[in-house]
């Protein structure tokens, strides 16, 4: 079991407010206060152009990967399948990671077509054939057990990451008075209140 839905399921409550944390820790939106760029013209990031710049947002998404990693392995099961690991739910490990593969891979072939340049339609073209020969390649048993902990962590840390580019274009941008609030009056208490719960539940 996840431990999420561990104690009855009250780890979802820990689980909601370390999403809430993650997400102003690593400054994404509705929490980007210091960037703000309908405000602020992405803030600091003005004073940078070239690979500084670059090196900003690949640190911002480096922290987006690594909160989004912790909340896989502290919640989300870590390397585990999202079902319970009996035998009979095996084929999940065979079916998931071919389909999305396979799939992924026919479903890019009909676009080559559709490209005019001959350079472009070669890569596209060779893409295709590799998340093809992925999908194909994750059948193999021994290749499939060697390495399908893995991609159901890095595809949990997908889905993670996707749900905060979510929260960017979907909720307005707290001020800072807000952020204070939302932090000492109610994430602290209900976070602490989480602790005290899930530590009387777990000697149950």
């Amino acid at each position: 079991m996840w431990f999420a839905f561990s104690n009855f399921g009250f780890m979802l409550v820990p689980f909601v407010v370390y999403l809430i944390s993650a997400t102003a820790e690593t400054n994404r939106a509705p929490f980007d206060l210091p960037e703000a760029e309908s405000e602020l013209v992405a803030g600091f990031h003005t004073e940078y152009s070239g690979f500084r710049w670059a090196l900003y947002f690949l640190a911002e998404y480096a922290n987006m990967f690594v909160a989004a990693s912790v909340a896989v392995t502290l919640f989300w099961g870590g390397w585990l399948r999202p079902f319970p690991s009996v035998a009979w739910l095996e084929p999940i490990n065979y079916a998931v990671p071919f389909g999305l593969f396979f799939g992924s891979g026919l479903a890019t072939v009909p676009l080559v077509r559709r490209l005019r340049d001959p350079l472009q339609q070669k890569v596209l073209a060779a893409v295709a054939l590799l998340l093809i020969g992925s999908g194909v390649v994750f059948v193999i048993p021994q290749v499939n057990h060697a390495v399908i902990g893995l991609f159901w962590f890095l595809l949990k840390v997908a889905l993670i990451i996707y749900l905060l580019v979510w929260f960017r274009g979907t909720f307005p941008r707290f001020r800072y008075d807000q952020l204070m609030n939302i932090g000492w009056k109610y994430m602290i208490p209900i976070g602490m209140g989480a602790v005290l719960v899930n530590a009387l539940l777990g000697m149950v």
